[in-house]
């Protein structure tokens, strides 16, 4: 496990480096023993590069070993025309690194998007409560250790169980998606959106004081609301907003005060923003 987690965290153009020498390496040990004894372990760099870098690197690689093995052979024993049965053996062995190249990487790309879903919300593509909840801790972190300020803003989607109910899940999928784009495309890139319910959103500002953040919040808010009106949705938002002074201790703590916040406005009012510092 400690060489696949150092391979993973190896450039791109080290493991294609590294798979070349390996080719390399493999060929004299070839040369040096029996083609047919060694050749197995050309597998060892096509897997390498299949895996950490692509599929399209992986076929020039499977190219190479096929090609660094019939070059071996032909070192090691006279090949004429009409003797077909290296040539026959060069494309086995290149089908066989294709086929290998072909399985790891499907098998690298299912691993990618399980791994993808399993932390994005599927139906907006932002992040989930599990990544949200990941991506904030380390936020904390950094807030405790250097005592900077952060804000959290919790959004809920006013009216939008009636939009479901008339207009059809198909309408209410395409709201939420046109939200979460328009959050993600108004805050900076290092702050944090999250879907964090049905029609809950939540975005994590590092860094942000009262004022700045507050400037933040009316934006989104405005920028969603003319997003509404141009598609005539009947949708408003209730905003929940909390500037924290000193770092809390959990990120659960968080979601919690700011969900809290957010239904004592929409119990109040909806279509409306609070916003409080909490020292």
């Amino acid at each position: 496990m400690y060489l696949f987690r150092y391979l993973e965290n190896r450039s791109r153009s080290f493991l294609i480096g590294l798979s070349i020498l390996l080719v390399i390496a493999i060929g004299v040990i070839d040369y040096l023993v029996s083609p047919d004894i060694a050749s197995i372990f050309f597998l060892i760099p096509v897997a390498l590069v299949s895996w950490f870098v692509s599929e399209k690197f992986g076929i020039l690689i499977s190219f190479a070993c096929a090609t660094v093995w019939f070059s071996i052979h032909q070192l090691k024993s006279e090949i004429t025309l009409q003797n077909y049965l290296p040539y026959w053996n060069a494309l086995i062995r290149l089908a066989f690194y294709l086929t290998v190249n072909y399985l790891l990487a499907e098998l690298h790309n299912a691993r990618k998007r399980e791994s993808k879903l399993a932390r994005t919300d599927e139906r907006t593509g932002v992040a989930n409560r599990k990544l949200f909840v990941e991506l904030a801790s380390m936020e904390l972190k950094k807030s405790r250790r250097y005592g900077h300020p952060f804000t959290v803003t919790y959004i809920d989607l006013d009216n939008f169980k009636n939009l479901n109910d008339y207009g059809g899940y198909k309408v209410g999928d395409r709201v939420l998606q046109v939200v979460a784009h328009t959050i993600k495309n108004t805050v900076r890139e290092t702050d944090i959106v999250a879907r964090i319910g049905g029609d809950e959103f939540i975005i994590f500002l590092p860094g942000l004081a009262y004022e700045p953040a507050q400037i933040v919040i009316n934006r989104v808010r405005n920028v969603l609301l003319e997003v509404m009106e141009t598609n005539l949705w009947p949708v408003t938002f209730s905003v929940g907003a909390i500037t924290y002074i000193n770092c809390p201790e959990t990120v659960d703590e968080i979601i919690e005060k700011a969900d809290y916040l957010m239904y004592v406005i929409k119990n109040k009012g909806k279509n409306t923003t609070e916003h409080i510092t909490e020292i």
